[in-house]
């Protein structure tokens, strides 16, 4: 039997798959349970007989080598949120066949909700420097917070913010210590740090070399508060401005969207949406505080005064600040465009 169209959903595991999929008319197939492979998965995949194949999985580790493996063997491939997904999340019956079965009816469905994937190589090791990079940023803060913790539980109160980190000033604060089993933890703790520091420093040349290529980094960095980390961060973690057709899209992307929620005869309530990328949220905030806390006067506090007179709220001025800040970094790399200052956060002409 041979089908214009078929919808395949496939659930991956690092051990096994299980595909399953529908025709046009919704009948099903399968499913089918293999061990993890490329050479299965292209097997798999071409043993189908249909005209058209559709494909769908849910974001994960595997996504994106699963896309490139059977990338020519089906015509579209959606890698879709599995947050999305309140037909499989919030089945009675969860297994990895009911999974792919329903996938598969969502995607014939057109209802499943895309996960942007990186255009190549290049860009998708772009973006996994960023993820290293933010991963032992985190580790190393977490790090020094134990640390600190640690010192405190044994009498230690008064820590200055950074004295207590570097190696010349952490004697001082080892010789307190009144056990040598905490002495000795600490110092484990230490070398983690150390080792720690010395990874993120090379994470970060790694994340700063391979946006060389990318000419719209250097542009976000001339925007008030935008440094380096932030400018790079940015790009490679939305690969490309024009994955959203609106700003809206980016402000919820950023965690900066606003959502509306009512019930009943209950007032609509307005707060800010949870969803999107927290590190994006934290790259406006950081550029605010950043660009507010210069000596001279900047195009960050003119829109900044100018949304709090308006608003007379500090925090509403304060978003509509990060949003402009995101949003200026889109529409400048959207429109090839270079930074002007004189023009408030707008992009100006540039033949670049």
């Amino acid at each position: 039997m041979h089908d214009s169209t078929a919808y395949i959903g496939l659930d991956v595991h690092s051990r096994t798959c299980t595909m399953a999929w529908l025709n046009e008319e919704g009948a099903s197939r399968g499913p089918s349970t293999f061990r993890t492979s490329g050479e299965n998965l292209r097997e798999e995949i071409s043993d189908i007989k249909a005209d058209e194949k559709a494909l769908t999985l849910e974001e994960g580790p595997l996504a994106f080598w699963t896309a490139r493996v059977l990338d020519g063997l089906v015509d579209r491939t959606v890698v879709c949120d599995p947050r999305e997904n309140y037909l499989i999340s919030r089945s009675a019956r969860k297994d990895d066949e009911a999974d792919a079965k329903a996938l598969a009816r969502l995607l014939r469905l057109g209802e499943v909700k895309e996960v942007y994937q990186p255009e190549n190589d290049r860009r998708a090791l772009f973006k996994q420097a960023a993820s290293h990079y933010t991963d032992l940023r985190d580790q190393l803060r977490a790090l020094k917070q134990k640390i600190k913790d640690r010192l405190k539980r044994w009498g230690l109160w008064q820590i200055p913010s950074t004295d207590v980190y570097s190696k010349s000033g952490r004697g001082a604060y080892l010789e307190k210590l009144s056990h040598d089993r905490i002495r000795t933890q600490v110092e484990s703790l230490y070398r983690l740090l150390d080792q720690t520091s010395k990874e993120k420093r090379e994470a970060r040349k790694e994340l700063i070399d391979l946006g060389q290529p990318y000419w719209e980094i250097e542009e976000f960095q001339k925007i008030p508060g935008i440094g380096p980390i932030g400018s790079h961060l940015f790009d490679a973690i939305i690969q490309t401005p024009h994955r959203f057709s609106k700003k809206q899209q980016l402000h919820r992307y950023c965690k900066l969207g606003i959502e509306s929620k009512s019930s009943g005869d209950r007032a609509t309530q307005q707060q800010l949406d949870d969803a999107g990328h927290g590190e994006l949220k934290n790259i406006s905030y950081q550029a605010f505080c950043h660009a507010r806390g210069e000596d001279e006067k900047n195009e960050i506090d003119a829109f900044y005064e100018s949304s709090l007179q308006r608003t007379n709220n500090e925090t509403h001025a304060r978003l509509n600040t990060q949003r402009k800040i995101v949003e200026s970094m889109w529409a400048l790399w959207k429109n090839d465009a270079c930074y002007d200052r004189r023009k408030l956060l707008g992009p100006a002409s540039c033949a670049a």
